[in-house]
């Protein structure tokens, strides 16, 4: 079954929560969308990472299906935050499962991509997680963050229209973060969601996912795209800040030159 076909099933899936209603319609063709770029994300990082046949032909459609969960979701508690509604990387696996998602793999390659979807979007992959699942996982967290980096900056620019979900319904005031926050991310730590209240913690917690991507092909779509300076770009301009600012520009640099 090739790759364009199962496209088209979770377009159509996808579709199937439409309700005609503008904003609604937005949030679940968002992500529509966001899937689409995660399996080009992911596909960049499988030719740069050199990680070839079946399990690049696994991690694919996981990253196409990780965000499955996310439809029911929405028509369902009108969020994507999952404390208050669903985890959507279980639901997703669910979904799968129900819908029998994707097509044309055997019931072990199957499993195989539910549990990649499954893991996502965990705080962190466990260290004993068995091949290729372990790959396979990393893979499409890599992909989902950086899109999720760009969706996020982009929602956050003065000129966007206010989409208070696609925020976490956060507080917006330019000058202010948490300083818990802020640590975490300096310390190169996840950041907990549970955490965030102000916009610009969203930011900080979106530049932390920096220093643990998995593959230095990630940290350079990341400088290309110019994700971090458009972080920057909307957070105060405080001492803080800009040590925090120095030290992601100096990591950058790090994992793109180590790259063979």
């Amino acid at each position: 079954m090739p790759l364009s076909d199962h496209k088209r099933s979770l377009t159509v899936f996808a579709n199937n929560h439409l309700n005609g209603d503008p904003d609604h319609d937005y949030h679940i063709t968002l992500k529509l969308e966001h899937s689409l770029r995660v399996l080009k994300n992911a596909r960049i990082i499988l030719e740069g990472e050199s990680i070839v046949g079946r399990i690049a032909q696994l991690t694919t459609q996981a990253s196409l299906f990780h965000d499955i969960g996310r439809f029911p979701q929405y028509a369902r508690y009108g969020t994507f935050k999952d404390a208050d509604s669903i985890n959507h990387g279980r639901l997703g696996v669910l979904t799968l499962r129900n819908q029998e998602f994707p097509r044309g793999f055997s019931a072990k390659d199957q499993r195989l991509i539910r549990a990649a979807v499954g893991l996502h979007n965990v705080k962190e992959i466990r260290k004993d997680t068995p091949e290729p699942l372990a790959t396979m996982a990393h893979v499409v967290r890599d992909a989902d963050r950086i899109d999720i980096f760009s969706i996020i900056l982009d929602h956050l620019d003065p000129t966007a229209e206010s989409k208070p979900v696609v925020i976490h319904s956060l507080i917006h005031d330019p000058q202010h973060y948490s300083e818990e926050v802020y640590q975490t991310v300096l310390a190169e730590k996840t950041g907990d969601y549970g955490h965030l209240r102000y916009s610009n913690d969203f930011i900080l917690l979106l530049i932390g996912w920096l220093f643990v991507l998995k593959y230095s092909t990630s940290v350079r779509l990341i400088a290309e795209r110019g994700l971090i300076e458009q972080a920057f770009s909307i957070l105060p301009k405080d001492d803080k800040i800009l040590t925090l600012k120095d030290k992601s520009h100096a990591f950058m640099r790090y994992k793109i030159e180590r790259t063979p």
